[in-house]
């Protein structure tokens, strides 16, 4: 029986969530299955742009929670 795989399933795959089994069965699928390897290209490359955005909070924001913070000090 033809397994198929979901984004969702390779995603498992590339941060290594899977059991054993599993990892070998959607390897040995992207190794044979071109387009099921072309979805796992582009998540990959998708993931990594990920990786490379920067997080930060805007300033307002932090502000905010400072001063929520310091409210919080002082009523205890």
């Amino acid at each position: 029986m033809l397994q198929t795989y979901t984004h969702d399933d390779l995603i498992l795959f590339i941060y290594d969530e899977l059991t054993e089994k599993e990892n070998f069965d959607i390897r040995k699928a992207i190794e044979t299955n071109p387009e099921l390897n072309n979805q796992y290209q582009w998540l990959m490359q998708v993931i990594g742009n990920l990786d490379t955005l920067n997080y930060e909070p805007h300033p307002s924001s932090v502000d905010i929670v400072l001063e929520y913070a310091h409210h919080e000090e002082h009523l205890h």
